[in-house]
């Protein structure tokens, strides 16, 4: 059986953004150094990207500018979310977003 997303949500960030955050997280993660994180992004650039592209061609592709503040990104998740209650429902449930 195989399942069509109704969209895929993709924030959006540049490569010295994402590195800058993951760098200054403060974790404590032993593997947030530089060299961990540029093999993070060659997986994300091979492995994800090519994803995200492909439904951006079906139009199924909800951006978000994910460099402004983690409030500004998480009020703009929302939105898309909101913006799929109205269009479908509150009864909308995974199956029937999933065509």
């Amino acid at each position: 059986m195989k399942i069509e997303p109704y969209f895929v949500l993709f924030l959006d960030c540049s490569e010295e953004e994402m590195k800058r955050r993951l760098l200054n997280r403060n974790q404590g993660r032993v593997d947030d150094n530089i060299n961990t994180i540029q093999k993070r992004l060659k997986v994300y650039f091979e492995c994800t990207l090519p994803v995200i592209n492909y439904y951006s061609a079906k139009g199924k592709v909800r951006k978000i500018d994910a460099e402004r503040s983690p409030e500004e990104v998480f009020e703009a998740i929302k939105d898309v979310f909101f913006e799929l209650k109205e269009k479908h429902g509150e009864t909308a449930d995974a199956r029937s977003l999933s065509r």
